[in-house]
């Protein structure tokens, strides 16, 4: 019984260790799929602490980055629920930077839809398409900066098929 115990508890912490160690910040080349249903969830919660560091800056380099970044891969199609994606953060000024796909992830990206913690990126602003969501440190915020962050939505990006019949 006590080995039975023993091994479960063994077997737990190495799976916890596991799966905190996946929760890591997200990169250019290994980003975070982000789809969220209809009700917004799941949010995405991280941090950019120890994440991609490999672009000084964002929008063909308009924007330095004085600290590393938290990628997120997401499409957005016709027929999305979403109003905003909002942000908020802590330990550090964080922002959001999103470039199509199609144009890459770091300095050289093409600058699509920006917000902050007071300005949310908009439906309207999000054409159709994949795109990359970067969460960093303000332009403005010290070097290396980092901390954690919680961006989340109201709604879903792309349609999602929720009937269907054949006759």
């Amino acid at each position: 019984m006590k080995r039975n115990l023993i091994v479960a508890s063994l077997s737990a912490l190495a799976m916890g260790a596991l799966f905190s160690a996946s929760a890591g910040a997200q990169t250019c080349t290994a980003p975070l799929s982000w789809q969220p249903d209809a009700n917004g969830n799941p949010p995405v919660s991280g941090t950019t602490c120890g994440g991609d560091a490999t672009a000084g800056g964002y929008c063909g380099g308009n924007f330095d980055a004085p600290g590393p970044a938290f990628v997120i891969k997401s499409s957005f199609a016709a027929g999305r629920t979403f109003q905003k994606i909002s942000l908020t953060g802590t330990g550090f000024d964080p922002v959001i930077y999103m470039s199509r796909v199609t144009d890459g992830c770091g300095v050289n990206a093409g600058c699509g839809p920006t917000g902050d913690p007071g300005a949310p990126i908009t439906t309207a602003d999000v054409p159709d398409g994949d795109w990359f969501i970067i969460v960093t440190a303000a332009n403005f915020d010290s070097a290396g900066a980092c901390g954690t962050f919680n961006a989340s939505t109201e709604g879903t990006f792309p349609v999602t098929l929720q009937n269907f019949t054949v006759s």
